[in-house]
């Protein structure tokens, strides 16, 4: 705790909203709309903003009958408990949902369960809950800005909201909020210290702090301490480091489910393991990786899991439960000859959703040799792929139960190996808040001026329904804003030393009338990336286009990337944006031709 009365303030805003994801962009445009000026602050660098929201499927949770999702959401929560009151206030908001796309984001949204037609971009699914054995399940739906997923389209709507409210919110992108000061003799929080450029800022908050700073995903640290895992590869933002954990800890807050997080995956919570600091590839559905001469081993050389297993965010069946998988440091895929090949075809037909595969790969002439660059012990990797051919020969695995048909005898003729790393989408734990989002201290009484909303002490205590993140992000994101603008009694003046300017970053780097154009060169924009802003600079003469440059683009690594470096020759090789899409990339397609067609139409 600091003596606040011999603090030298930076700046002064009536709100402060650490963490710009969907939460945090949401607390922030609902502090503005009820007329507070508000400072938005984020660890991330321009086009990087977002956190998980960004890198979400955009499934926000709702339900269609009050007293049935009640009763799921208990079922989900067994045997733990919670506050009844937040969690009503939580769900009231599923039933709501529809209402609040059209009254905040003044669109109709697409309700999957009821929308859904044949032919539409999203699959069709039996049921959209994560457990249709729970009582009341049926009621679940999800709620989209339109028909598609995956392409950032909530998050967008997030952004556009706040930077719309440019005269109310200041933005500054970049920097690290460090620590919340807080009034020792009254335990009031009137601000945070944040990090921008290498110097440190006091900023004071008259009404309100928001924390929705994430959880601690890209924390190995954490990961050990709470979760008992040395490391977990992110697939999600990789900004989310468990600074908000460590601010509100330090001013007591009470902390809950800290042990709870939930992941993907190419088989259950597993994805290729990836250099340091490099998000994980989700693909789903693929089906090599789990289907045919294909087995998964864990540090001693033996399988660990059932690899075509179903699984709930990463959670698989076991022994009535649903639990994540052991988070294995040395897990690989083992496979032979013939299953390489179906890579292969993959690759050649163009439908390989991982470039970097082949590379990954190690091989090897015999079992002892491919066990001695696994570093995992040769008698038993022979023992177990023995095992499994015994198990594929009598159709039936005797270990785990993986299906008949998923299983072709291994051949170890030629051999190969995929190294492996557990993931991890989100954590769920931090600190709880009540109702009105309000945090609290462990004697369950408010700390005053400090509310949360979205990850960061989520409403997740045990089992995940998936799009529950995001709807907690609006919901008490909304509720935060508002309860933090609200004009307290015992808000204090501060005089201001050595102020900094207004500042809007995320105003700055959209700017684009600043780009450099030569002879018969134009710019074209759009926000329809999956990472948001595509900028290209097309050179066009004589209705041929000479050339295709982008500029900027937010694009995901993997095939988006890919995309973004075949797309320009292809274009300008067939003179017209009218090309196939890239596989696995066709919304990051449509934005490169549509920002290109913009530019053409300018030279028009």
């Amino acid at each position: 705790m600091k003596n606040v009365k011999n603090i030298k303030w930076n700046a002064s805003y009536d709100v402060l909203v650490l963490g710009f994801g969907g939460a945090g962009g949401t607390a922030a445009r609902f502090a503005a709309d009820n007329n507070a000026h508000v400072l938005l602050v984020d660890v991330a660098p321009y086009g990087h903003e977002g956190g998980n929201t960004r890198y979400s499927a955009q499934h926000v949770a709702m339900a269609h009958d009050r007293e049935k999702i009640g009763k799921y959401f208990d079922q989900l929560a067994e045997p733990y408990s919670y506050s009844k009151k937040t969690m009503d206030v939580y769900l009231d908001g599923f039933v709501n949902m529809p209402e609040y796309f059209e009254k905040y984001f003044g669109i109709k949204p697409f309700i999957w369960g009821d929308d859904f037609r044949e032919g539409d971009a999203l699959d069709h699914k039996d049921h959209l809950c994560e457990y249709p054995e729970f009582e009341g399940s049926d009621t679940f739906d999800f709620a989209l800005v339109h028909n598609r997923d995956f392409d950032a389209g909530l998050w967008k709507k997030i952004r556009k909201e706040v930077a719309d409210r440019k005269d109310k919110i200041d933005v500054w992108l970049n920097s690290r909020a460090l620590e919340l000061i807080q009034d020792p003799e009254t335990d009031q929080v009137v601000g945070a210290i944040v990090e921008r450029n290498h110097k440190r800022y006091f900023i004071h908050a008259k009404n309100g702090v928001v924390v929705s700073t994430g959880g601690f995903e890209n924390n190995p640290q954490m990961q050990q301490d709470y979760l008992h895992i040395h490391k977990l590869t992110p697939l999600g933002t990789l900004y989310n480091r468990g600074d908000g954990v460590k601010m509100v800890q330090s001013v007591g807050a009470k902390m809950w489910h800290m042990s709870n997080y939930e992941s993907l995956g190419i088989i259950p919570s597993y994805v290729i393991a990836e250099e340091e600091g490099t998000r994980g590839r989700q693909i789903g559905g693929w089906k090599n990786v789990k289907s045919g001469s294909v087995i998964a081993v864990a540090n001693d050389g033996s399988r660990f899991m059932k690899e075509d297993a179903k699984f709930r965010h990463g959670h698989i069946y076991d022994h009535g439960e649903y639990n994540m998988p052991h988070a294995f440091d040395n897990a690989w895929l083992v496979f032979d000859q013939k299953q390489y090949q179906k890579f292969v075809e993959e690759k050649e037909s163009g439908k390989l959703r991982y470039n970097k595969l082949f590379d990954k790969m190690i091989n090897a002439t015999s079992v002892s040799e491919l066990a001695d660059k696994m570093n995992v012990p040769a008698k038993n990797l022979t023992a177990t792929i023995n095992q499994f051919n015994e198990f594929a020969k009598n159709g039936k695995d005797l270990e785990f139960g993986r299906a008949t048909d998923s299983m072709d005898e291994i051949s170890t003729n030629k051999l190969y190996a995929l190294k492996l790393a557990p993931a991890v989408l989100n954590t769920q734990g931090g600190a709880e808040h009540n109702e009105k989002a309000e945090i609290l201290n462990n004697n369950d009484q408010p700390i005053p001026h400090l509310y949360s909303a979205g990850e960061m002490g989520g409403m997740c205590v045990k089992r995940y329904q998936g799009g529950g993140n995001l709807a907690e992000c609006l919901i008490f994101g909304k509720i935060a804003g508002e309860q933090a603008a609200k004009m307290k009694s015992d808000t204090q003046e501060v005089k201001l030393e050595n102020a900094v300017p207004s500042v809007n970053d995320l105003i700055a780097g959209d700017k684009i009338d600043n780009i450099e154009l030569g002879p018969d060169q134009y710019v074209g924009s759009t926000e329809a990336g999956i990472g948001g802003r595509i900028v290209v600079r097309v050179t066009y003469k004589d209705k041929k286009i000479k050339n295709v440059e982008v500029l900027e683009n937010h694009e995901t690594e993997g095939i988006g990337a890919v995309a973004i470096q075949k797309l320009p020759d292809e274009i300008v090789k067939v003179n017209s944006t009218e090309i196939d899409a890239v596989s696995g990339a066709s919304t990051t397609t449509r934005a490169v031709e549509e920002a290109v067609n913009k530019a053409i139409k300018k030279a028009k």
